[in-house]
């Protein structure tokens, strides 16, 4: 799965403009098969990260929060699956929903607010912590 290499190592951002382009240098150690964790409060800038991480990835349109539909889909040359575990927090309707087979497909997942479901989640699974410095300063922390 995670073949992460310390290339990347967050940062404070302090802007979103900012928090778009860390995302944007993130991608280029994302490859298929890659799980990604996004852990944070509610507006630290997951889904900007993930707009920035998309775009770097070659998407062209529009990236929202999965927060409603729970998973949202994106094509490029492999499919990107981003995730949000916020409104569903329960293991059993993951498993139902059929979270392993995301998981297992080879493409890209993207999982926000991934630490309630993290018992069934890959080890090697890339975990980005976000936290709230300021009004307009995040930071962003890779941790294994």
């Amino acid at each position: 799965m995670s073949n992460y290499s310390k290339s990347w190592d967050g940062g404070i951002f302090k802007s979103c403009d900012e928090t778009i382009q860390g995302g944007k240098s993130f991608s280029d150690i994302v490859f298929p098969g890659t799980v990604i964790g996004l852990g944070g409060g509610l507006g630290v800038g997951k889904t900007t990260f993930v707009k920035g991480l998309l775009e770097g990835l070659g998407y062209i349109g529009n990236v929202t929060s999965p927060t409603f539909t729970l998973v949202n889909q994106y094509n490029l040359d492999s499919t990107i699956y981003h995730i949000d575990c916020y409104r569903e927090t329960d293991l059993e309707s993951w498993m139902k929903l059929g979270i392993n087979e995301y998981i297992n497909s080879g493409s890209i997942v993207i999982i926000e607010w991934y630490g309630y479901i993290e018992s069934i989640l890959p080890s090697d699974m890339i975990k980005i912590d976000f936290k709230m410095l300021s009004q307009n300063s995040r930071q962003i922390v890779i941790r294994k």
